[in-house]
């Protein structure tokens, strides 16, 4: 008996798909780099008090509340002979380019120009060429993928294993290599050249490999997108608020960024944060499990579970203490959990711009990237990184200048313990609630898409 073969439509370049995830490498890499390790760059090599850092990351995200909305409306208007969201692809080398001028920054400066210094380069990191590639992203893998929900699901979930292993290289070996080269001088300067220059390459692939199908218009209501369009978007679409928080309680765990300081005071090894990566090497087959899942649950419950069970993790983070063991049970844990919100987001995003559809209102696929996904995702890089900052200088946490080794008092490592465990573990309860009450959504889809298909169909 012949085996059914799959539709040509359905099959995923494997080229294609390669050069798609490339770029995604080189976000992470940088997201990975800039929140766990910039704030112990600052306060235990430049001098500047977790305060100042902490307040230089919460300032520049509210900045971008207002370059979210400009992206949102600039994206969706957007028609180039490249496309409509194919040319922000290139802000992921201004991520590179803005992380690297952060690390090389002098600690001979004065305190007044490190903190102007390094809010001028987090904010144009974050605040605009990370906002305008991420509110592009949805855009343009619906028209890279002629907005086929199966091709769209295979990227999403299978190159979630792509991302994890770029990350893991990134994860493993920046603490190894920042443990020997930061202490010297130029050191920092050697460490982040050693990642970003790969990085860069990498960011330019998806941009030059992968291009917009200009036939797919998302099956927008109409051309142009206003900001009454957007307005009436955030009255009515109470399910993009759900994703909001989703997003704001993951993006404020994973920029709370104690991991360094967990493993330099606690664990008294900073080098070995990077042995926990090695435990994403077991979690990279359950990126297969994705797809079969997501046939009897949609995305949406998939992250609500996965939150539940990520709390179980970080009760384990609590009691471990300096045991590599029970550290690296909790973080495979938490990684596994956090699987589903990294990499299935696009699935939901798609629903909430059909849902848009539904109200009768522009698709809106940027706006709903750029302000409930960008804003998001802002919003809880700020909160994560000022509340770090806020609890080491509440509990006396003591900064130092060229790296030089200072006595931490014990308020600030039982706060180091929280910030690792328990504060991630409320807030990753917070988010399991809010991803449940998203599900709802899921529920209405058939009711939606018979909807949309009878409209389109009168339009013919």
């Amino acid at each position: 008996m012949a085996k059914n073969k799959q539709p040509k439509a359905d099959r995923l370049p494997l080229g294609k798909f390669l050069a798609w995830k490339s770029s995604d490498i080189t976000s992470a890499g940088v997201f990975l780099i800039v929140t766990t390790y910039m704030s112990i760059f600052c306060t235990d090599y430049l001098g500047m008090t977790p305060l100042a850092v902490g307040n230089i990351i919460l300032v520049s995200n509210i900045i971008d509340f207002f370059t979210d909305l400009i992206a949102a409306y600039v994206i969706d208007n957007t028609r180039t002979k490249w496309g409509k969201a194919r040319p922000y692809e290139l802000g992921a080398i201004g991520m590179t380019l803005c992380t690297t001028l952060i690390f090389i920054t002098p600690a001979g400066w004065s305190d007044t120009l490190k903190i102007v210094w390094v809010f001028c380069m987090y904010t144009f990191l974050f605040g605009v060429f990370n906002t305008f590639r991420t509110s592009a992203n949805v855009p343009y893998l619906i028209r890279a993928f002629d907005n086929n929900r199966t091709l769209i699901g295979k990227v999403s979930s299978y190159g979630g294993i792509v991302t994890t292993m770029g990350s893991m290289v990134v994860s493993l070996t920046f603490p190894k290599m920042m443990a020997k080269l930061a202490s010297a001088d130029g050191g920092w300067t050697t460490l982040i050249l050693i990642y970003m220059i790969p990085l860069t390459v990498l960011g330019l692939l998806r941009f030059i490999f992968v291009k917009e199908n200009p036939a797919i218009d998302a099956q927008q209501v109409k051309n142009k997108v206003d900001f009454k369009d957007i307005w009436m978007m955030i009255k009515k679409n109470g399910y993009a608020w759900l994703y909001l928080l989703i997003m704001f309680f993951f993006q404020t765990i994973q920029s709370i960024g104690a991991l360094s300081y967990y493993f330099k005071y606690i664990v008294g090894d900073v080098g070995a944060a990077g042995l926990l990566s090695i435990m994403s090497f077991v979690l990279l087959p359950t990126m297969f499990l994705f797809p079969v899942l997501m046939k009897k649950l949609s995305a949406s419950q998939i992250i609500a579970l996965g939150a539940v069970f990520s709390c179980l993790g970080y009760i384990v983070n609590y009691f471990a203490g300096a045991s590599m063991t029970m550290l690296m049970i909790g973080g495979i844990i938490t990684a596994f959990a956090m699987l589903p919100v990294s990499y299935l987001g696009n699935m939901v995003q798609m629903d909430l711009c059909s849902y848009n559809q539904y109200l009768g209102l522009p698709r809106m696929d940027a706006s709903i990237g750029a302000l409930f996904n960008g804003f998001g995702t802002q919003l809880g890089q700020g909160f994560g990184g000022w509340l770090l900052g806020f609890a080491l200088t509440a509990a006396g946490y003591v900064a130092s200048e060229g790296d030089a080794v200072v006595a931490q008092p014990e308020s600030a490592i039982t706060m180091i313990r929280m910030l690792y465990s328990l504060i991630p573990l409320v807030l990753m309860a917070m988010l399991a609630v809010a991803a449940f009450s998203l599900s709802k959504l899921n529920k209405k889809m058939p009711e939606i898409e018979a909807k949309i298909a009878a409209d389109n169909a009168q339009k013919v």
